[in-house]
């Protein structure tokens, strides 16, 4: 044959088969099959040798079979399908690779084959689908629940559902009945019940089973019952010692303003507002979890054993009282009450030579903190063991503070507060009259008394105000 002739010039070496493929493939552009010695080619004939291929739909590689008696090339433009091999010399194989098929319904494509370019043969390949498909496959629902989840699907096949084993708390409608053979748009209806744990939350699976054995699932999650205030309360109680309390919490009671069920606890619109106990209760720990009370208003503890003032304290931003009174406190006053800013009493102190021992503040550190507080009105810390500089109040054009405008009651006595007294308390507290206050005696004050303090009228009216309660205990001059 010619082929061969060819072959047996060019012999049998990788450069003289290619040459040849090259030339070969050169003359397959044209209908002339006749070579530059004027030896004629044969007519091409060429064929696959399987008349379509029908594919499973997972990803494999396939092995595909070609009669042809020249050399010849394959092609696609099928984007789920690689061809890994693309021509050959006669009649043999070329290798391809498919993807998964995700789709519910079968997808078909075309393989090319070719000698001449223009007389092409085809190939229909086929690849069936996964005949079922969920359209979401996470579902995430609050505590709470829910009436009614749709979960839309997919499917040519008959199918049936089921749950999780153990799983009772959630509901299944089936969907309106199918065709099958045709892709059905359908879908389950879920409902899910409430979920009362406040420790975790919970997971379920729902697994839809085609009748072609292929499966998809659902994975249903719900989040834990979030933290009400009666938790928060609930927490503050059994980490403070309630069952010794006196005046205890009944937590089989609505949460209300009730002084029999709920002592101390104020309740508006359902939500905890205010917590008093002026009076050893025997609480005695943590109150960490008051902090989480976001519509607490007031807070005053007076007699108890908490031990320090969380850092948490920064999340009540609508808290205007806080007073923990005698109450064991030590430790430094957390920068974080500086983002309680409609705070208008603070009030951390002891009471003079009265506080049992076991009961007295020992509070450290300084109070920079509390200038970022603009409108407190009383600050109470006397008696504790707090240190540093007294805060610069800032001062606007015309020497007027912009930040404690309105402040009353500046008690800071029996500390160790050090260096001079700056400009500006005076302004503001000297505008509350008689009612004023600006005790500071008994630290380590030093240099000469501003103006401004010399306007209060207590330091004017009222015999030895200035000697005791400015001058005792302190370096300072007029």
């Amino acid at each position: 044959m010619i082929l061969n002739r060819i072959l047996s010039l060019c012999g049998q070496s990788c450069i003289g088969r290619i040459g040849l493929l090259s030339l070969l493939i050169g003359l397959s552009g044209c209908q002339d099959f006749t070579d530059d010695t004027g030896v004629t080619l044969p007519e091409p004939d060429l064929k696959f040798v399987d008349e379509a291929l029908n594919l499973p739909l997972d990803e494999k590689e396939y092995t595909v079979d070609i009669e042809s008696n020249l050399p010849w090339r394959v092609k696609t433009s099928a984007a789920w399908i690689d061809l890994l091999t693309s021509n050959g010399l006669k009649s043999g194989s070329f290798k391809m690779s498919v993807t998964k098929n995700t789709d519910v319904a079968s997808r078909e494509a075309e393989i090319s084959a070719w000698i001449v370019e223009g007389a092409e043969t085809k190939l229909k390949v086929v690849q069936e689908g996964i005949g079922i498909a969920l359209k979401k496959r996470t579902l995430k629902v609050g505590a709470k629940g829910s009436e009614e989840e749709v979960i839309p699907f997919a499917t040519m096949v008959a199918y049936t559902y089921e749950l999780s084993e153990g799983c009772d708390w959630i509901h299944v409608t089936d969907g309106e009945p199918i065709t099958p053979g045709v892709v059905n748009d359908s879908e389950l209806k879920l409902k899910i019940d409430p979920y009362k744990d406040v420790e975790d939350g919970r997971t379920a699976y729902l697994y839809l089973k085609g009748s072609n054995g292929v499966t998809d699932m659902l994975t249903i999650t719900q989040d834990k019952k979030p933290l009400e205030d009666i938790d928060y309360l609930r927490m503050f109680y059994e980490g403070a010692n309630g069952d010794n309390w006196v005046k205890k919490w009944n937590f089989d009671a609505p949460l209300e303003t009730n002084a029999i069920h709920w002592p101390g606890v104020t309740v508006t619109n359902g939500r905890v507002t205010g917590i008093l106990f002026s009076a050893d209760n025997n609480i005695e720990g943590d109150m960490t979890p008051l902090c989480y009370l976001s519509e607490l208003k007031t807070l005053k503890l007076t007699r108890q054993k908490i031990g320090f003032i969380p850092e948490e304290i920064g999340l009540l931003t609508n808290l205007t009282a806080l007073w923990v009174r005698e109450s064991a406190l030590g430790g430094k006053i957390p920068e974080s009450i500086s983002n309680c800013k409609l705070l208008t009493e603070v009030n951390f102190s002891n009471t003079p030579d009265k506080t049992p021992d076991e009961y007295k503040n020992n509070l450290t550190g300084g109070i920079g903190m509390l200038i970022d507080i603009p409108g407190l009105v009383t600050i109470k810390l006397y008696c504790n063991q707090l240190e540093g500089s007294l805060p610069v109040i800032p001062l606007d054009n015309n020497n007027n503070p912009t930040t404690w405008k309105n402040l009353k009651e500046f008690m800071v006595y029996s500390n160790g507060f050090s260096g001079s007294i700056p400009y500006g308390y005076g302004v503001s507290i000297a505008k509350n009259g008689s009612a004023g206050l600006f005790w500071v005696n008994d630290n380590q004050l030093t240099g000469k008394i501003p103006a401004d303090i010399m306007t209060i009228p207590r330091y004017q009216t009222v015999a030895n105000e200035k000697q005791i309660r400015l001058l005792k205990g302190n370096n300072l001059t007029e």
